[in-house]
């Protein structure tokens, strides 16, 4: 019985000290996604049109107004703005205009990927072994195997 306590003791400090790295690592995240690109609600404009186009998939203002939750009056005016400020461009196709990120901001995050990847790699340096084999069926070693250093990043 004791034992028993003794792990779901030890599981829980586990998830605790997961749950604040993983909050960690989102703030630092968001300080770098804000400082890119200004306001919350428009890095999460940005980051949405990003991974549509990353998929394949363009948005426009009322299909993003969907997947955002957003009014499109609202949308009208960041998107105004944000293709001002040089991050996105209307991406005109037949009679429907499309958002889409400038060539500039796919650069801007390739460059903060690299150290998205940094960030990831520092948190899970090997500072606390959480068993993640118990977790998700794999080592600390394999899981950031699959983020090689990238050497020319620098």
């Amino acid at each position: 019985m004791q034992e028993k306590v003794q792990t779901d003791s030890a599981h829980l400090d586990v998830r605790a000290e997961v749950q604040a790295q993983i909050i960690e690592c989102l703030n630092r995240f968001y300080a770098m996604e804000t400082g890119m690109w200004g306001k919350p609600i428009d890095c999460l404009i940005i980051r949405t049109v990003v991974q549509g186009n990353l998929q394949g998939k363009l948005y426009d203002l009322s299909a993003l107004s969907e997947v955002l939750d957003l009014p499109i009056s609202t949308l009208h005016r960041k998107i105004g703005q944000l293709v001002e400020d040089g991050f996105l461009r209307r991406h005109p196709v037949g009679k429907s205009i499309y958002i889409a990120p400038t060539d500039q901001t796919c650069i801007s995050l390739d460059k903060s990927f690299d150290a998205m990847v940094d960030t990831l790699r520092r948190l899970y340096k090997g500072d606390i072994d959480f068993a993640a084999e118990r977790f998700c069926g794999a080592n600390q070693a394999a899981i950031l195997s699959a983020f090689p250093v990238r050497r020319d990043a620098r």
